[in-house]
């Protein structure tokens, strides 16, 4: 192992540099201090609300654009909502602005209603103060540019169809009696009420309860029967919902059964009952179920195993589709099987110490596969089975696994207990690591990037670029203002992080739920798939582009922003303390570790947006938003 040297003196434990701290380039004042701050990610407009007025600031001339008061948001809404009981608590957990994903849509809660707004214009494109409802829940469909609403009117449940172009209800449709909402959160419905569009019908999972409506009629097709579901997916014969059911909220035991989507009735004679679902594949005639015990196709019509016995394995918990076969990690012990369920290798592979350490990267490369967990790195032969290394590199489980992979190389690098290791498929052998660095906060380590020189480690409070050579390059680390501070890293949530960068292995696997692939009958992977992702990954960069072509809007006019939130992984932002008490957002290069930039801030939780596009930054201040140009 090299003997570590330092290149350039950087290591600066309070990480503070000559750079003084600056004032403001540009402010702009309120009559009341600003409650809320958020950015869209496609106009890049931002939008903030003090008082009863909220307002939007071109990013590039930082100058207020538009203006909504009182008098554009109309009356209080119908005195009958105000009586419901639940209608305080939803407006209490409410944001009162939400930049909708893939749209150029800003959501607004004020005095009591619910506001869309086009950022771009600062045009109200709803209003539902005329309205004798509240909107619990709203769904972009930037295919169609039109919103799903889930709507409490008196006492029942209602959808209803909003059409952007007009800011008018397509309809609405009544479809229960309404659940108390003091014993049901925000987030859980979130989480559990679903819509999905196919072609002139739309599904919706309510509370668990699946309907089917006439998307341009609002008319009811149909409920299914009694049965609650917590997932469900479309097959891709159009014909049939896959639907599945999780009995409360700590069990390991899921049914599975296949609906019609003419009637709603199940056309199985039973449910599949089974342990926890991983994953799903619909081949047309049959469908590929794995959970918690083994997996088997079943015949899509009757709902027969197809193989003899299962492919067992109990505590699988990832399957991994190659070409026609398929990888799966039970346990931890992973083997290989092809489509009628035979194993392709004598014996299953040993790819950890603990059932419940985890992978943190497994695939093919070329003809080799790889794993990457908390215990053990490896490579093995596709066809044989065989580890191709002697020995596995040794991860230390109680310490993070950071990976990466560099394209232009085809090389990984991978972190662990203050080593770094580089290999590429080729190698015979487990490689030695080619750094040792002393990372201080490793716990909270969320990034690691490839850059031509070497590679640059980032967390919340430290950042520290490593030579090829092993050299330590430059290393700075701060401490943070309070543990509410260390909550809110907005911007390293959005500039800079491996999350968004998506160099990283590991970020393959984050927020993703239980997905259903589709293929042929003959096992080719189809192009249409159906879906499921979670908020935050609903706005990411695919989002986006499904919006704004959905939505018409011209490349010329938000290309160049469009393209600076896909990925920045220029920057470092840390929110820090100083050695006299003072609280910073410090700007760090990650190239070169310079401190590019330090502004003041006067809080422990403070309210702020980095544009990605001019890497300006506006920060909210009592009664003013403060506006720092790009240093």
């Amino acid at each position: 192992m090299k003997k570590i040297t330092y290149s350039i003196i950087l290591l600066l434990f309070v990480g503070f540099s000559a750079i003084s701290q600056r004032k403001h380039d540009e402010i702009i004042t309120t009559d009341n201090p600003v409650q809320d701050l958020v950015q869209n990610e496609i106009t890049g407009i931002v939008v903030f609300k003090e008082g009863g007025t909220v307002k939007g600031i071109d990013p590039e001339t930082k100058k207020v654009v538009w203006t909504l008061t009182k008098d554009d948001f109309g009356s209080v809404s119908v005195g009958d909502i105000m009586k419901d009981p639940d209608f305080g608590n939803v407006f209490k957990d409410k944001k009162a602005l939400t930049s909708v994903g893939g749209s150029p849509y800003v959501e607004a809660y004020i005095n009591n209603k619910y506001i869309i707004v086009n950022t771009d214009t600062g045009k109200i494109v709803y209003n539902s103060s005329k309205e004798s409802f509240w909107v619990m829940q709203s769904d972009f469909i930037p295919e169609t540019d039109e919103y799903l609403l889930t709507l409490k009117k008196d006492g029942d449940m209602a959808i209803a169809l909003l059409d952007m172009k007009t800011g008018e209800l397509k309809w609405s449709t009544s479809v229960d009696k309404a659940k108390s909402l003091f014993s049901f959160s925000l987030k859980e419905s979130a989480n559990t009420n679903i819509a999905k569009i196919n072609g002139a019908v739309i599904y919706y999972l309510l509370y668990g309860k699946l309907y089917s409506f006439d998307r341009n009629t609002g008319k009811l097709n149909w409920k299914a029967d009694d049965e609650e579901y917590t997932k469900f997916f479309l097959t891709q014969n159009d014909k049939n919902i896959v639907v599945v059911n999780s009995q409360g909220i700590f069990s390991t035991k899921e049914y599975l059964n296949v609906l019609s989507t003419d009637t709603g009735k199940s056309i199985w004679k039973e449910s599949i009952k089974t342990k926890k679902v991983v994953y799903l594949e619909d081949w047309g005639s049959k469908l590929l179920i794995a959970h918690f015990s083994g997996f088997n196709f079943y015949d899509l019509k009757t709902g027969e195993k197809i193989w003899k016995k299962d492919a067992r394995g109990d505590g699988l918990k990832r399957v991994i589709p190659i070409d026609q076969d398929f990888l799966y990690v039970a346990e931890n012990e992973m083997m290989l099987i092809n489509k009628d369920g035979e194993k392709l290798w004598k014996k299953f592979i040993e790819i950890s110490d603990d059932k419940e350490d985890p992978i943190y990267y497994l695939g093919k490369v070329g003809e080799k596969v790889m794993y990457l967990t908390g215990t053990y790195g490896n490579m093995v032969d596709y066809k044989s089975g065989k580890k191709l290394w002697k020995r596995n590199i040794e991860f230390d489980k109680n310490r993070p696994v950071l990976p990466t992979f560099e394209e232009t190389s085809n090389s990984y690098l991978v972190y662990n207990d203050e080593k770094l290791y580089k290999f590429n498929p080729t190698i015979d052998d487990k490689p030695e690591p080619f750094a040792k660095v002393n990372i201080k906060n490793e716990k909270e380590l969320n990034s690691i990037e490839l850059f031509p020189w070497g590679v640059v480690l980032s967390g919340p409070v430290e950042v520290m670029g490593v030579n090829m050579d092993g050299t330590v390059k430059y290393h700075l680390t701060y401490s943070q203002p309070g543990e509410g501070g260390r909550r809110l890293l907005k911007s390293t949530a959005i500039v800079g992080s491996a999350f968004m960068a998506g160099a990283s292995a590991v970020s393959a696997f984050k927020g993703s739920e239980l997905t259903m692939e589709t293929r042929d009958e003959k096992g080719n992977r189809q192009t249409k798939t159906v879906r499921e992702r979670d908020k935050t990954n609903m706005a990411q960069a695919e989002g986006y582009a499904a919006g704004a072509a959905a939505l018409g809007m011209v490349a010329e006019k938000f290309g160049s922003r469009f393209n600076a939130m896909k990925q920045n992984r220029d920057f470092s932002y840390i929110f820090a303390k100083t050695p006299t008490g003072e609280k910073m957002l410090v700007k760090v290069r990650k190239i070169d570790g310079v401190e590019l930039d330090k502004i003041t801030f006067n809080n422990n939780r403070p309210q702020y947006e980095i544009d990605p596009a001019t890497q300006n930054i506006f920060y909210v201040s009592d009664n003013s938003i403060q506006i720092f140009n790009k240093k």
